[in-house]
């Protein structure tokens, strides 16, 4: 059976072929955790297994450049662990959360490879938007290390109006900006300069131009093409593998589902769910095969609450029925369950 409470996930290729889909589970009472689901080259499952065990409400995370899984736990003492996909190397606590906190998700902007940027954020209306910066050394074995040395950089961000931000050393100026602009910040994803993430409470996304310190806002609310509605809480951030369009899943709602948003600002409804057994509940998980042929969600509840079984939810694969990419043309579907 699928884990119970599917939260955050993201694919990774294996060297010796097909792919892994690692998932969060948010389970409550240290019964969380992180799980691999195994693909061979034709796309069949092989293997299913735990990789993370004994935590906390694992929310989402984020990828490494090095191809590593960070889960995040969203409690208030919660931490962010490096996960191996592979199941080979033992998952550690890293130094991105600090003392702990809510955290949700993480980015990196890798331009310099040598010094990879991370961002946290942190599910809490005076939490805090952290920047983490690995600082060079010839002392240190890069990558997994990286994580959990000591030798970083560590600043928060500060919206100074509508317009501008700086990022500073005092977490408290950090925490009472994110309570009076960003408050409870879910998904964050970062390309080529601009860091996106979004406002679960003010349903609104935020553009950063990392290198200029200027931003811009918008609501996330309604007016979506493709006959979609997306009236509820934006959660994740996903972009695809050639990053042309960036997606949205959402938590709570009618019918929830899975929205994207084009470079040109253009969005749509990549799929909805329309049966009484999924109102309110809220879907996670969003991945992409390597190919861009397979797309991955979850709902988190996926009936359970009417079956009265706190121990479920749902994993669902999606192909387009011309074969092409997820990352080529736009499309619209509907999620009905069977009967």
């Amino acid at each position: 059976n699928f884990h119970g409470m599917p939260d955050g996930a993201a694919i990774f290729p294996l060297s010796e072929g097909g792919y892994v889909y690692v998932s969060n589970s948010e389970m409550r009472n240290s019964e969380g955790g992180v799980y691999g689901v195994y693909f061979n080259n034709f796309g069949e499952v092989v293997d299913y297994k735990v990789l993370l065990s004994k935590t906390k409400r694992n929310c989402s995370g984020g990828k490494t450049p090095w191809d590593t899984w960070v889960s995040c736990e969203e409690t208030g003492s919660g931490q962010c662990w490096q996960v191996d996909p592979t199941g080979l190397k033992k998952p550690q606590v890293t130094k991105l959360g600090g003392n702990g906190g809510n955290f949700e998700s993480v980015a990196v902007d890798n331009r310099n490879p040598s010094s990879p940027v991370f961002y946290v954020t942190e599910d809490h209306e005076s939490g805090r938007l952290i920047q983490y910066t690995v600082l060079p050394s010839k002392n240190r074995r890069p990558q997994w290390d990286w994580l959990h040395s000591e030798q970083a950089d560590v600043k928060y961000l500060v919206f100074l109006d509508n317009k501008r931000f700086i990022w500073s050393s005092n977490i408290e100026e950090g925490r009472i900006s994110q309570s009076l602009y960003f408050r409870n910040v879910e998904g964050i994803d970062v390309k080529n300069g601009m860091l996106y993430f979004v406002s679960k409470k003010l349903s609104m996304l935020f553009v950063l131009d990392l290198d200029n310190g200027t931003y811009t806002s918008t609501s996330t609310e309604g007016g979506l093409l493709g006959r979609g509605s997306f009236y509820s809480s934006p959660d994740q951030i996903v972009r695809n593998n050639r990053g042309e369009f960036l997606y949205l899943t959402e938590d709570g709602g009618r019918n929830s589902g899975v929205y994207a948003i084009d470079v040109a600002g253009n969005r749509y409804a990549i799929f909805e769910a329309y049966d009484d057994m999924y109102r309110g509940d809220e879907t996670t998980g969003l991945a992409f095969t390597p190919d861009g042929k397979k797309m991955y969600a979850s709902f988190q509840d996926c009936g359970c609450e009417d079956s009265d079984n706190h121990d479920c939810g749902c994993l669902l694969e999606f192909s387009r029925v011309d074969g092409k990419s997820f990352d080529g043309n736009t499309l619209s579907l509907k999620f009905h369950s069977p009967g």
